[in-house]
């Protein structure tokens, strides 16, 4: 059935009428050029629709075409395959008989996945065509619950949550009960919908005439629908009362955490209240404990700064540094480096603040600092621990980076993060700490410096037009504009209307070579240091988002938001 012999899909589309010649020829280059599937290529340039691809991959390769949106599953069959290999692979097994089982794809090409399939199914495998958005659609329904949100919602209905809009029962002075039942589940609402939209916080922001909610989707704030503003003291009480926090203190900046069970998952949130004019302005992280751990493939590293990276923490001793603003996903990095390394034989403790990954092999330690339990002490004991590997949060002080520069000394490898705004800043920051420079030759392997940009929606995904003055600004030198081809995503009811599904990171990985250490000697500033490092051959964040914009897994204007490119 895949045969080499299968004529080429281009001279299919192009034998059928679909496409002309020169269109195919086309194509070609942009193939050539960024990669990707003929078809999917074809669709994007809107030469030929899904449904002419599924009609002419059935005929060429003998697979029958499926509706999923009319067909009857039985939900039992879609968990004969492990959720992970159905999103891997975008399969989803819809028929089950006494030899055989019957498998959705949109992409019958993919052997790996195929053979994968059959050996966790240890049965025959038919497979049928679909629709690409039906058939992701369907994949989020039918595993999405089994290991992730929807679980968590169940048993929580609309009949269970209300808002607080009757202005009958607030009280002569415009407060509510914050014991109020309705409070109490509106509160659970606003968290179960931050879970279920996969959000990374909550930000409840008190103003003169109303409340707002706000959920970080994808790295960036979007309102939920707003309660009456009688309701903010109600709500915000609440949560300080889930958090352990002083209600009765209203003046000063108050954190603290609340933990959640909702069907066997654990949930945490940390909680930090700041007073304002108008009210105590909260704000809730949301940490998944179970979450599924990236690996570096995942991350969004080229297959260039991935095996960089990959060498570099092979080495015994050193630190290892990853860099960039709050959220930009520096601890999957550190624990994607973890499982990476993650072997028996070696002893691994970390220290953070909070523990965002609990992982049952590795000895992991919770900062406390008002009893004294800070990184610096922890660091200290962790030493006599006898570790192979230590993670260490986050450097906050000079006393955290000197324990970390001693750990290395003493053969360990130490993994950790620093807030800067990009990699070489951060030799110049622990120079400013007091860190003398001749330790940071001795003891810093890499600094790998990184962003997270929102990746174009699939299911939106076409191509956009080309604002060639304003490329010709932000392109690199001697770019052939006329070559380009950029995409977007139009909005749709699956990205809800953003353009954007999901997040991926760009990254710059600065190692530190004999050049880079007689630099750091000279206590050279950091823009001469990373001039040096892309002389020789650091791909820089905006050049990474600009190769990813090439390959249509985002838009110039997120990366221009994250990491301004230049023009120079």
């Amino acid at each position: 059935m895949y045969g080499t012999s299968q004529p080429k899909i281009g001279e299919l589309l192009v034998s059928s009428g679909l496409i002309t010649p020169e269109q195919r020829d086309h194509l070609l280059e942009v193939q050539k050029e960024k990669g990707g599937k003929f078809g999917e290529l074809a669709i994007a340039e809107e030469m030929i629709t899904e449904d002419d691809l599924l009609n002419i991959l059935s005929s060429q390769l003998n697979i029958p075409v499926v509706n999923l949106e009319e067909a009857i599953i039985d939900p039992k069959v879609p968990l004969l395959l492990p959720s992970k290999i159905a999103q891997r692979y975008s399969m989803l097994p819809i028929e089950e008989t006494e030899n055989k089982i019957v498998i959705a794809v949109a992409d019958p090409t993919n052997i790996q996945g195929i053979d994968d399939a059959k050996m966790m199914l240890n049965k025959d495998v038919e497979l049928v065509l679909c629709r690409k958005a039906d058939l992701l659609r369907n994949i989020d329904d039918y595993y999405g619950g089994v290991e992730s949100v929807q679980e968590l919602l169940e048993g929580i209905t609309e009949d269970d949550i209300e808002l607080v809009k009757d202005e009958a029962d607030l009280t002569g002075n415009g407060a509510v009960d914050i014991e109020d039942n309705r409070i109490v589940k509106y509160v659970n609402l606003i968290i179960l919908e931050a879970i279920k939209n996969h959000a990374s916080d909550v930000h409840l922001e008190p103003f003169e005439n109303e409340f707002v909610i706000r959920q970080r989707i994808d790295g960036v704030l979007h309102k939920m629908p707003a309660p009456p503003k009688q309701v903010q003291n109600a709500v915000i009480s609440r949560i300080k009362v889930m958090a352990d926090l002083n209600i009765a203190e209203s003046r000063l900046p108050q954190d603290g955490r609340i933990k959640l069970r909702l069907a066997g998952k654990e949930i945490d949130l940390r909680v930090s209240s700041l007073p304002t004019v108008f009210g105590e302005s909260v704000v809730l992280r949301l940490l998944d404990r179970t979450a599924q751990i990236l690996t570096l493939e995942q991350l969004g590293m080229s297959d260039e700064t991935r095996i960089k990276m990959e060498k570099i923490i092979e080495n015994p001793n050193g630190i290892v540094v990853v860099t960039g603003p709050t959220g930009c996903g520096k601890t999957s990095s550190l624990y994607a480096c973890v499982v990476k390394l993650h072997n028996p034989e070696d002893k691994f403790i970390t220290v953070e603040d909070p523990v965002e990954y609990e992982i049952d092999t590795l000895t992991q330690v919770q900062v406390h600092e008002k009893v004294g339990l800070t990184f610096g002490a922890t660091l200290r004991s962790i030493l006599r621990q006898d570790p192979d590997i230590i993670l260490v949060g986050e450097i906050r002080d000079v006393e955290t980076a000197e324990i970390s520069i001693q750990a290395s000394l003493t053969g360990h490898l130490v993994l950790t993060t620093l807030h800067t705004n990009e990699a070489a800043g951060s030799i110049t920051r622990l120079i400013d700490m007091g860190i003398e420079p001749f330790l940071l030759t001795s003891t810093i392997l890499a600094v790998c410096g990184q962003r997270l940009v929102r990746t174009i929606c699939p299911m939106c995904k076409e191509v956009a037009d080309i604002d060639k003055e304003k490329l010709k600004l932000l392109a690199p030198p001697n770019t052939d504009i006329s070559k380009i081809t950029l995409y977007r995503g139009r909005g749709c009811e699956e990205c809800t209307g953003t353009g954007y599904k999901g997040r991926t990171g760009i990254f710059e990985l600065f190692i530190m070579s004999e050049e880079i250490q007689e630099l750091v000697l000279q206590k050279a500033p950091a823009n001469v240091l990373h001039a040096k490092a892309q002389e020789l051959g650091m791909v820089t964040m905006a050049m990474d988002g600009w190769n990813k914009v090439m390959q249509g897994i985002t838009t110039l204007e997120e990366v221009h938001r994250v990491a301004p490119l230049k023009t120079s």
